[in-house]
């Protein structure tokens, strides 16, 4: 029964697909196997063994999560010696937890669109809503109901045919996901790149791309498929 249940997960990201379809047919194959409520029972319990922290069912192209890392990364200038802190982006997928890291030189509109920018082409497409904490670059104002949005970022939303929503204010799970890949990428990404010194801005993100790599191709905790292999 338990085998069975990565494949339940990764279906239930697609869009139309419920609990009671994969259910119906686990027991076309199974007849004498768990009734429906038995069956989310087990589920349920597996999954919070697996990822105890994450109780939202996100939908395939349905998010994509954005933030800068509380962490800064360094590069060298060649000439002096000086050390300059760079900022980090990180974003996630809502269902697949495809992720991606790029070091910019700044926390501005102009690094943070051109990031977003590079973030759609490295998923290979465009999310239904883009949903950033309430970052200066993105929300001028803050508000629970009617955020008003940067008019730049807004006009790069309605270019790639998308839509902006606002992380909402005391709502810990609208930022759960980006702020689970940034303590995983302070491990993954962040340590190895402690032993190099880097001279651009290029240099680092050359260095930081083989390791994002691996990261998405890595197997999921618990289940027998990568983030990459759930795009």
């Amino acid at each position: 029964m338990l085998r069975c249940f990565p494949h339940v997960d990764k279906e239930l990201k697609r869009t139309g697909v419920n609990r009671h379809i994969l259910w119906a047919e686990y027991y076309k194959e199974f007849p004498d196997g768990y009734q429906y409520s038995q069956f989310c029972f087990y589920y349920n319990q597996w999954k919070n063994r697996v990822n105890p922290t994450m109780h939202i069912d996100h939908k395939a192209g349905d998010k994509l999560y954005v933030d800068f890392a509380g962490q800064k990364l360094s590069i060298t200038d060649k000439q002096t010696g000086e050390i300059i802190n760079v900022e980090v982006f990180v974003s996630i997928l809502g269902a697949s937890q495809l992720t991606y890291v790029e070091a910019v030189g700044s926390q501005q509109k102009e690094d943070f669109i051109a990031a977003c920018e590079h973030t759609l082409h490295y998923i290979g497409g465009v999310p239904d809503a883009i949903v950033p904490d309430n970052l200066k670059a993105a929300v001028i104002k803050s508000s629970r109901y009617e955020p008003t949005l940067n008019e730049t970022f807004s006009d790069f939303a309605d270019y790639y045919g998308t839509t902006i929503l606002p992380a909402r204010a005391f709502r810990p799970r609208d930022k759960a996901l980006v702020e689970g890949a940034v303590k995983i990428i302070y491990t993954r990404i962040y340590a190895p790149l402690r032993k190099g010194v880097y001279h651009s801005l290029k240099e680092l993100n050359d260095a930081i791309r083989p390791m994002l790599e691996e990261h998405n191709n890595r197997l999921l905790q618990g289940r027998n498929y990568s983030r990459r292999q759930q795009v």
